[in-house]
């Protein structure tokens, strides 16, 4: 067996998770602003944290030798919606923004490349890119706009990419330590922004909120457990897996029923990841070393 193929059940429920992440934040959007649901949520994930694993200690939440680096890397989450929230504001369509964002895994891929010193085999370089041209199809059709708008949402593909590899980079962390200091960074950098236009919750929604926080927290830990085990040139295109996941949650919720086009971009999808899966194994990517992110940890 192959222990550095990536577990396709980690990589199946980061995806499930995701996808509910993001459907649940919908339900909410039409009162608060992104801001203020991101930061609340996050708040909710310290609370959640402290509660299972901070009680007993609740310094040791707190102990790591690289609080830059782990900051660094919430900063990258919160550019994220950041970026999505202007893009929205300067009139760019959601399909846009996602086919666009859709990206990242590939740019995973030239980061693990570059910063990491990972091989990766033309196979898997081709699966993603081919992932890519899936998901255009499935947020189709577009309406081509300002090409300078189109920063936005590569700023969201960047900005995932930076945390994917910073949380690889991270991997011996312990998971509270991690989870404690995503959750500081996000809410001391969204907080100026969640106080301006600031909603009073209602009561049920702070359950919903507790649940993105919970849902959340899960996708955190599975994304985390998968890119772990696995190298960033084998394990970026399963990122690819939320893909179905939230087309059936869009089905069943009613926002969006998909023709044979999102079918067909689907199934591109679905078979890009299994082609991608099925060379993770392959000897072009066994002699990999990664000097580099020791220098970059050290600056860090």
């Amino acid at each position: 067996m192959n222990h550095d193929r990536p577990d396709v059940r980690h990589a199946l429920l980061f995806g499930a998770l995701w996808a509910a992440e993001e459907a649940l934040t919908g339900l909410l959007l039409a009162r608060y602003g992104l801001a203020q649901i991101v930061w609340m949520r996050f708040a909710t994930h310290l609370l959640i944290v402290w509660l299972i694993w901070g009680r007993m200690q609740p310094a040791s939440l707190l102990r790591t030798r690289r609080p830059l680096m782990h900051l660094v890397r919430a900063a990258a989450l919160v550019a994220m919606p950041a970026c999505w929230a202007l893009g929205m504001r300067r009139g760019l369509p959601p399909a846009t923004l996602m086919s666009v964002f859709w990206l990242a895994p590939v740019l995973i891929l030239a980061m693990a490349r570059l910063l990491l010193r990972e091989r990766v085999v033309p196979r898997v370089w081709g699966a993603t890119a081919l992932a890519s041209i899936g998901v255009f199809v499935v947020t189709g059709p577009h309406r081509l706009p300002d090409t300078m708008l189109l920063i936005y949402p590569l700023g969201m593909a960047m900005s995932f990419s930076v945390f994917l590899v910073l949380t690889r980079m991270l991997r011996h962390e312990p998971e509270p330590v991690a989870l404690t200091y995503l959750g500081l960074g996000v809410c001391v950098l969204l907080a100026p922004f969640a106080a301006v236009g600031w909603t009073a919750p209602r009561p049920t929604h702070l359950l919903v909120v507790g649940a993105i926080a919970l849902v959340g927290i899960g996708a955190l830990l599975a994304m985390g457990r998968l890119v772990a085990v696995s190298r960033l040139s084998r394990s970026a295109p399963m990122a690819y897996l939320q893909i179905p996941f939230a087309m059936a949650l869009g089905w069943w919720l009613g926002v969006h029923a998909p023709g044979w086009e999102g079918y067909a971009g689907l199934a591109v999808v679905l078979l890009s990841v299994l082609l991608a899966w099925s060379h993770a194994g392959a000897e072009a990517g066994e002699g990999a070393v990664e000097t580099a992110p020791a220098r970059l940890e050290s600056r860090l």
